[in-house]
């Protein structure tokens, strides 16, 4: 399970891709697969929900973005 504020890329079945970060998640019923809210690091867009199996965590994501929540909670 990924945790909040954590950097990810999503790579969704349309071929549509970005780096963001997880902004919530839900557990699915009887404890099924999670979904994850993801907000783009861009922030121009609205924080969008994904099924776990497009959101993935790559070593590029994982370096601290200026822009993420994780600097926004250290100030």
């Amino acid at each position: 399970m990924l945790d909040i504020g954590q950097a990810v890329i999503v790579i969704t079945d349309r071929g549509v891709a970005y780096p963001g970060y997880v902004a919530a998640r839900a557990l699915g019923d009887n404890g099924g697969a999670p979904a994850y809210q993801i907000a783009p690091h861009s922030g121009g867009q609205q924080a969008q929900w994904h099924r776990a199996s497009d959101v993935f965590v790559l070593e590029e994501a994982a370096t601290e973005d200026p822009n993420s929540i994780e600097s926004f909670l250290k100030k």
